[in-house]
Formats: structure tokens, sequence, C-alpha cells
């Protein structure tokens, strides 16, 4: 049938039910210069007409005055039901309404958009994120490490630089303060696919390399690497953060407990707690991954000023003095194998 046959039979539709409510009310077509008392029992204010989708788009075109109101057959929601024929209720105001489009639906809530014209296309590149959805796709990139366990190579090289003594006489001695301090040799650590990395890939002992959220960081760019991408990420800086904080989510780093329990004992220092502070700056972490998301490259660079106050240092000499000095930590993550 014709559009303009759907809109005769909906038209001819209309006409016989309104006249039937008419003549009900014992009242002829002349009779409606003079309207009586609107009642529940005299005068209907709503005339219920069911029809198919086409026709409902046609009749609401040709009165756009009709208020509308769709219903939804709830035999819809069956996946074994046949297509329902949607209800329309034609009320007895005139007022304009919005396109059948934005008609509210039986519960008042807003209808379903239509779909988006290419929806189906593929995943928008990371190039376009914003810097929350790019850290959220560097998460679940990083985090592939310890979930998907691939083979790979360790190296760590952590240093001491900038040693500042208090006391003039232990200043010519830095050197030799600075080897007692700590080993500046590269530690190389493989693991094998399908092993248990977590106590190799930060953070130590979780089952997570990163948690972060867009709070706990500074910045995060993208650029093109090959067919992957490379993602740099950069951390506030942060006074004497401990494990608990947006550092602890992403790093293992050198902690105050660990400055007075480890570092100090090992080259024969006394210092108190409360005389120890550490200041982090510029700190990142480098994510290079493939096509699929999966890391090729992962890289981290801590850099901390440890500050210990009225600390004595006995190991071949006896020195008391404040210290101030950097370590810097620099951590990669190379050949995976997945």
């Amino acid at each position: 049938m014709t559009d303009r046959g759907y809109r005769a039979v909906a038209c001819a539709l209309l006409f016989s039910l309104c006249l039937s409510i008419f003549s009900g009310c014992g009242r002829d077509l002349g009779d409606l210069t003079e309207p009586p008392p609107e009642t529940e029992s005299t005068m209907p204010e709503t005339v219920i007409v069911t029809m198919d989708a086409e026709m409902f788009e046609s009749i609401f075109a040709d009165y756009p005055d009709l208020s509308i109101q769709t219903v939804v057959n709830e035999s819809q929601n069956s996946p074994s039901a046949a297509p329902s024929v949607p209800a329309g209720s034609v009320a007895s105001s005139s007022a304009a309404v919005p396109p059948a489009s934005a008609a509210p639906t039986a519960n008042n809530s807003a209808a379903p958009s239509a779909p988006v014209s290419g929806q189906n296309a593929a995943p928008a590149s990371p190039l376009n994120y914003s810097k929350e959805e790019l850290l959220t796709y560097f998460n679940n990139c990083v985090n592939k490490i310890k979930a998907d366990k691939p083979g790979f190579t360790r190296e760590e090289q952590s240093g001491v630089d900038d040693i500042v003594l208090s006391n003039s006489v232990a200043n010519s001695l830095v050197g030799f303060v600075k080897g007692m301090l700590l080993s500046e040799d590269l530690i190389t650590d493989k693991s094998a696919k399908g092993a248990n990395c977590d106590a190799l890939v930060p953070v130590e002992g979780t089952s997570y390399s990163s948690k972060l959220t867009i709070s706990d960081i500074e910045n995060i760019t993208v650029k093109q690497e090959g067919d992957g991408y490379t993602m740099v990420l950069t951390m506030p800086p942060a006074a004497n953060p401990d494990m608990n904080s947006s550092y602890g989510k992403i790093f293992d780093f050198v902690t105050i407990d660990d400055v007075a329990t480890e570092y100090a004992p090992e080259v024969g220092a006394t210092v108190a707690k409360e005389d120890i502070s550490t200041a982090f700056s510029g700190c990142t972490a480098t994510l290079t991954v493939d096509g699929q998301g999966r890391p090729t490259h992962y890289e981290t660079n801590v850099s901390c000023k440890i500050s210990l106050k009225n600390g004595t240092i006995k190991k071949v000499i006896t020195i008391t003095s404040d210290v101030d000095f950097s370590l810097v930590t620099k951590t990669v993550f190379k050949d995976f194998v997945w």
C-alpha cells in the first residue's frame, strides 16, 4: 500500500472512531457547537489506535499537532517473539510535541537514540584519546606484562650523585662515601615466557604494573611508533611518599622506612627515622607497544633526593654530618617474547 493509501486508511479509522464516540454520547455532528460538561462517563479523553510503524509516521507527518505517546509491547523483549506493532495514543489535546524519534516512552524516560553513523568503525587511535583515555590505555597495556607473562629481560641501574655533606672535612671524602652508599653495578634478570614475574616487575609483589588514575599523574603523551605507540607518563613531585601513595601505584622506590632499615645499616650509618626525608621529582614511565597493545619496551626512571640529618657513618672511618644525595634508578624491560 502507498503512503497516500496508509494515510487514507488511517484517516478513515480515526474518523470512524471519533464518530462512534460522539454517537455513543447521544449526539450527532450537528451538536458540536455546545460541548457537554467533560466527565469520565461522557467524554473520553484518549483514543487508542493500533497501527504499524509506517502508518504511525505518516499520520504524524500529516497531523503534527497531535499529542502522541508510544507504548512498547512487552512481548518485544522476548527473543522468540515476532516483531510487535507499536501502539499510539492520540490525546484530545492539540498541543505540539517533539518529533516521534524524541517522544517519551511509556515510563517518561527519553527514547533510545538512533545508532551513530560509523558506529561499527575501528576504534579511535590513541593519538586522538583524551589524557584520561590514554592513561586507561597505558594501564591496560602495561598490565599485560604480569597478566600474560611474556618472556623478557630486565636491567636495573642505580646510581648516587650530587652528594653534599655539612661536615667540610667529610666533603673531601665524597667519592669514598658515594662508593659506600650504593653499588652502581648493573643488575640483569631474565623471565621465561609463562613464568610468574610479579617480583620482577613494579609494583613488586602485586598482580598489576599500574593502577594510576588521572589525578595521580602530571602528564601523559603519545606518539606513533611503527604500527604501535610510545607513551611517556610523568609523575608530579612528591615529598616522603610511601607505598600507599600515587608512586606506589606504579613504581618500586626508596621509602623512609627503606632508608632507616636497609640503606643506612648497609653502609654502617645510624640515623633517626624522623631525621630522614625523601623528595622525588622528574620521575617517568615510558611504554612502547605494538599494534595489538602488547609491550615491546618498558622503562621507569625514578629520581629521589634523600636527606639525612645528624647521620653517623661508621665504615673504615667515622663521619658525623648532614647528608644530602640523589639516588637515580633506571629499570628497563626489553626483548619481550609473546
